[in-house]
């Protein structure tokens, strides 16, 4: 008997639109598929920012007659002095030298400080001299090494 009057109560009322429901369920799937997307690139960003020379990479400046890169890069030494001097990639490779990477701070860009032992960094007054803790970029870095020829990470101590 229940049925029979369960029947009767629902034959007046308009049936409920099941495409509302359709319609509801792709506007959130898509949304929910564009934060994933929004939030997996933000994370590559901030992976990508974070990518570059570790500690201890070694930018070696080969001693070679005819160097012929004419750019330079403007830097500050490190410690209280913070004089201002010049890396100039014909004369350190003309002459010799080696960048080693000593620390890294986390700012935005990332700033690295290494360290520069060889003959001269560039000619004239603002030469940084034969050894000097320095504050480069991450892109001037990046130059320097694409000059010199990479970082060369294997290199082998040998004991005299």
């Amino acid at each position: 008997m229940n049925i029979h009057r369960r029947r009767r109560d629902t034959v007046g009322r308009p049936r409920r639109a099941h495409t509302d429901d359709t319609l509801w369920t792709l506007v959130l799937t898509l949304v929910a598929g564009a934060l994933l997307a929004l939030t997996s690139g933000l994370c590559a960003f901030t992976e990508l920012e974070q990518f570059g020379p570790s500690l201890g990479n070694i930018v070696v400046f080969k001693a070679v007659a005819g160097a012929t890169e004419w750019w330079h890069i403007d830097t500050r030494i490190a410690g209280p002095s913070g004089r201002a001097c010049i890396l100039s990639p014909a004369v350190m490779g003309s002459s010799g030298g080696s960048l080693i990477v000593e620390a890294r701070q986390l700012t935005s860009p990332p700033v690295y400080r290494v360290h520069w032992a060889g003959r001269h960094t560039a000619t004239g007054g603002n030469d940084c001299g034969a050894s000097a803790d320095l504050a480069l970029s991450r892109s001037d870095l990046m130059r320097l090494a694409d000059v010199a020829g990479g970082f060369n990470t294997n290199l082998r101590m040998v004991d005299p």
